[in-house]
């Protein structure tokens, strides 16, 4: 009896660290791997922030491609030879745990991604974390950029350079080359810039000033301001004014179905010029040949040139001289 006790007992004791044993491999097994950065610095100055800094040795003409789930993006060029990353997240000890950053190198392409733990249940989730990129690199460099919640500011830069966010802000300054860059929602800035320019927004404002090149901007819901532009200038929005300085007339076209336009130019351009309102006036302060008559203005200015086409659903349309 005692032996059957005995043994009964010692069943008992291994079924009961097998059933531990098991629990503790599921927990393992369902926990964020992440990769281990042996060169990378962290620092956490405390329970709700965590820094990640590296280093990596690159020429001009190299690529950075980045894609992240979350966070704002800085990136400068300078005549460096090194990629320098930083990376700071604030919020919850629980939300950066569940946020995890891996880099790798390729040659002279830098691959960075951002990802946060994903989970099935989330309604109840008051995500607060933050996170934002600040890279330094050669300001000869092509840039892939995609953050699904962030602000994009770029400054000093060369080359390809894209990017996509779904929730920002696009500060774009003293870049040059081919520039595509999109947001779901904020507002677009260029400055200082040179080449072929694209940029597009869901829902907000557009400016720019001291733009040169082809230049392409679309919104869907805002203004569109531009200063000292010289270029060929596409720009529509579809609920707000549009107000464009031109230093000289290479192509315009621009159209709104919400608001008024407003073209500033020297009276030393030449142009074709279609202008239609069907809600208001079109007026014109150059001498021009052709006809003017119930919203609409189709003529040429100083003999004809390239075209200016201006289109409105509601409001004026103003074509002013300037010396």
């Amino acid at each position: 009896m005692n032996r059957s006790l005995s043994l009964t007992a010692k069943l008992a004791v291994l079924l009961a660290l097998a059933v531990v044993f098991g629990a503790t491999l599921i927990a393992l097994s369902t926990r964020t791997q992440r990769r281990d950065h042996s060169d990378a610095y962290f620092t956490g100055d405390s329970d709700n922030s965590k820094k990640v800094h590296e280093t990596f040795a690159v020429t001009s003409g190299g690529e950075l491609i980045l894609d992240s789930d979350l966070g704002d993006v800085e990136i400068t060029g300078s005549d460096a030879s090194e990629l320098t990353l930083d990376v700071s997240m604030d919020g919850s000890k629980k939300e950066i745990d569940k946020f995890s950053v891996d880099f790798s190198q390729d040659a002279n392409t830098v691959r960075v991604t951002g990802r946060s733990e994903k989970r099935s249940f989330r309604i109840f989730d008051n995500n607060s974390l933050q996170v934002r990129y600040e890279i330094h690199l050669p300001k000869n460099f092509n840039l892939h950029l995609e953050t699904a919640g962030g602000n994009i500011v770029l400054a000093g830069v060369e080359g390809s350079l894209q990017g996509e966010t779904s929730g920002g802000d696009l500060d774009l300054s003293d870049l040059s080359g081919t520039v595509t860059m999109r947001t779901s929602g904020g507002n677009v800035t260029l400055r200082n810039t040179r080449g072929d320019m694209t940029a597009e927004t869901s829902g907000g404002n557009i400016r720019g000033e001291n733009v040169s090149g082809s230049t392409h901007v679309e919104t869907s819901g805002g203004n569109i301001t531009f200063r000292e532009t010289d270029g060929k200038l596409y720009a529509t929005t579809s609920g707000g004014d549009i107000r464009v300085s031109l230093t000289d007339n290479k192509g315009i076209d621009v159209s709104t179905s919400g608001g008024s336009i407003t073209l500033t130019l020297p009276k030393t351009i030449s142009a074709n010029v279609e202008a239609e309102t069907t809600g208001g006036d079109v007026t014109c302060d150059f001498s021009f040949a052709g006809h003017l008559h119930d919203g609409s203005l189709n003529g040429t200015i100083n003999g004809g040139g390239n075209l200016i086409k201006a289109e409105t659903s509601g409001g004026d349309i103003v074509i002013n001289e300037t010396d």
